[in-house]
């Protein structure tokens, strides 16, 4: 049956009340005042949460201010770029197996996109590059104890995004401009942690060959992440914030409730979203499109096993829509050159796609498995069995998700 809207709506009209709109508004005003006063003590800030990374005893992960860009600081964009460029973009979409259908097959299905900017006669890429698996062990031959098939096919999905990200720059390298290599989503694969050692090994070892081969080439590769959840500047600043001689979380802040810690920048406070403390930033400062943050570091513990060059570092950019979360690596944000290069060319992609690179959404409709697709593809293996006398058979409990008889 569909869902009973009468009664969702009922509950809709109690979402969102004033009371709780004013809560928001005073939590983001007293982070903002936090974040003032840390802005005017740039050197103790820095000290600060520098120490803390190296004693390692705080309960979370936080941002460090680059040393080579003050922090506060807002490196305005070039107001009409035009420079010669080409963007290339991959985005994934996979078939999971499924233990109700008649076969443990999958598929990963990758969009490919380039698109030359300022240069006639360089050609456009839209394509797709389907690959299907006849189950999760041909996809991966190794056992990895607690890790599912959804994971793999869905890391599997990750790896291929930058692996054929790698052939696509490599392809347009001929024509002699600066290529730009985008991904959508996180470059800090923090959720590895709960796999072991070889898996997250075998992972990223292929990520670092892929981000190393780019970085050989001189391409730059950076990540997009639109309305991110990430609080690292929050983070950043309880740290600055701290009452303690040190940062040691579990033994000076065990006992708080975690809306209660001595460290955050209100009473009974819930941590605001970086992009809103950057959104508020933006507004104060009248930051024009294109403008970005100062760089910043993450200390996510899962980069203690990237290479030095492709530690990751991010910034926020003013797409005109939206605060979105620039993530690069070590060697990209470390060359100035490079680094202006990613943010004006990021600031046009938004610009003409309406506030979110063109070159991701394109790859992400190339990409997209349909329901229909998805049909088709469970149709053409069936036809196949059929052909080789292979057993076709779906569960009962799917059977009867197809057809009701009530």
């Amino acid at each position: 049956m569909p869902i009973d809207l009468k009664k969702v709506i009922t509950q809709i009209r109690n979402l969102g009340t004033q009371d709780l709109k004013e809560t928001n508004r005073t939590r983001l005003e007293e982070t903002f005042k936090l974040f003032e006063k840390a802005k005017g003590e740039k050197d103790k800030l820095t000290k600060l949460v520098i120490e803390a990374e190296h004693l390692g005893k705080s309960g979370f992960y936080f941002a460090i201010p680059d040393n080579e860009e003050e922090f506060g600081i807002i490196v305005e964009g070039i107001k009409d770029f035009s420079s010669s460029h080409v963007v290339v973009a991959t985005d994934g979409s996979q078939i999971n197996p499924s233990s109700h259908e008649f076969t443990s097959a999958c598929l990963i299905n990758t969009g490919l996109i380039a698109i030359p900017y300022y240069k006639k006669d360089i050609p456009v890429t839209l394509a797709s590059e389907p690959i299907a698996y006849s189950s999760t062990e041909e996809l991966n031959p190794n056992y990895f104890e607690g890790v599912y098939d959804e994971d793999l096919i869905s890391y599997e999905r990750t790896l291929k995004e930058i692996e054929e990200l790698v052939k696509l720059a490599k392809s347009y390298q001929k024509y002699d401009i600066p290529v730009l290599a985008l991904l959508d989503g996180t470059l800090i694969h923090w959720h590895l942690g709960k796999f072991n050692s070889f898996f997250i090994e075998q992972f990223l070892n292929r990520f670092s060959n892929a981000m190393n081969e780019l970085k050989s080439l001189n391409i730059p590769v950076v990540s997009f992440l639109s309305n991110s959840r990430s609080n690292d500047l929050i983070n950043m600043l309880k740290i600055y914030n701290c009452k303690f001689e040190s940062v040691d979380c579990k033994k000076n802040c065990s006992t708080f409730n975690s809306r209660n810690l001595p460290c955050n920048p209100a009473p009974d406070y819930n941590p605001v979203l970086d992009r809103k403390l950057v959104e508020k930033y933006f507004i104060n400062v009248k930051a024009s499109i294109g403008s970005r943050t100062s760089l910043f570091r993450s200390n996510s513990k899962i980069l203690n096993m990237y290479e030095e060059d492709l530690k990751i570092y991010f910034f926020y950019i003013n797409t005109g829509t939206e605060i979105a979360r620039v993530e690069l690596p070590k060697y990209v944000a470390k060359n100035k050159e490079m680094l202006s290069f990613v943010q004006n060319a990021i600031a046009l992609q938004c610009k003409v796609g309406f506030g979110y690179p063109v070159t991701l959404s394109e790859a992400h409709h190339q990409a997209v498995v349909t329901r229909k697709d998805r049909e088709i593809f469970y149709d053409l293996i069936k036809n196949q069995n059929l052909k080789t006398n292979s057993k076709v058979q779906i569960s009962n409990k799917e059977l009867r998700k197809r057809i009701s008889f009530v």
